[in-house]
């Protein structure tokens, strides 16, 4: 009997993993696709998934670390989408701080902070890096589309998360 239990536990493990593997795989396609356009950001997305299962400063260091990940697998300037994921999770831990529950307009809102601070971090970054003006109008498109892609994405693939960590959940109590 325990053997069983553990054995599903590992498969709800290998669920979970297989879901971030997903994200990950179809933000290269998708990246792919779009060519030239912004593709929505899935790594933002991973990391959302995570807002209540760990704790603020965790948040904060898992976010580095995935945007770490999105440095290298991406070749961009190392550590600044790291820092974008960082500010993101911060500024959707302070919003989800004044949430109640997990409806679908919450977690939009959620989305939107969490898109906020990315792109706050990444104005700034942009400004200090160059050393030029920076031009806003083109950047504020660039994270417009972004944002309604990742907020449709978000919204699309928050569910599926929720579920195999609720079935994880579930199978670890019953062992």
């Amino acid at each position: 009997m325990r053997r069983a239990a553990a054995g599903r536990g590992t498969l709800s493990g290998v669920r979970i993993a297989a879901f971030y593997l997903t994200l990950l795989l179809a933000q290269g396609l998708l990246s792919g696709l779009f060519g030239t356009l912004p593709a929505p950001d899935l790594f933002l997305v991973a990391v959302l998934t995570w807002l209540g299962r760990l704790a603020p400063w965790q948040l904060l260091l898992a976010a580095y670390g995935v945007g770490l990940l999105q440095d290298v697998l991406g070749a961009g300037v190392l550590g600044s989408h790291a820092m974008q994921l960082a500010g993101a999770a911060l500024a959707a831990t302070v919003v989800r701080m004044q949430l109640s529950g997990s409806g679908i307009l919450e977690r939009l809102v959620l989305i939107l902070a969490a898109q906020a601070g990315k792109w706050v971090v990444a104005f700034a970054l942009l400004a200090w890096l160059s050393g030029e003006p920076v031009d806003g109008v083109r950047l504020l498109a660039v994270a417009i589309s972004e944002t309604v892609l990742t907020s449709a994405a978000a919204l699309a693939v928050w569910p599926w998360a929720e579920a195999s960590f609720r079935r994880a959940g579930a199978r670890r109590r019953a062992t």
